[in-house]
């Protein structure tokens, strides 16, 4: 072989070589951003179920609430 076409051997070795290198970055890249994914869809089902039991103890406590005022509340003949 010539010594150009050797250098353009190496040339590619290297440039194939600095591809592995990055692809196996944007591997490890996107396996950290799934696990994040995962733990905020996490996050997201607690808060979500949270969020449920909340609204749920509300819709119990408010009615009493109104109803507490009401009765509080002096008649309408004042």
């Amino acid at each position: 072989m010539c010594p150009q076409a050797v250098a353009k051997v190496i040339a590619m070795s290297d440039d194939i070589t600095d591809l592995e290198i990055q692809l196996t970055h944007q591997q490890q890249q996107v396996e950290e951003l799934n696990e994040l994914v995962y733990q905020q869809q996490q996050q997201i089902a607690v808060l979500t179920s949270e969020v449920r039991r909340i609204k749920e103890q509300l819709q119990i406590v408010l009615p009493s609430l109104v109803k507490e005022t009401e009765e509080d509340a002096p008649p309408p003949h004042y």
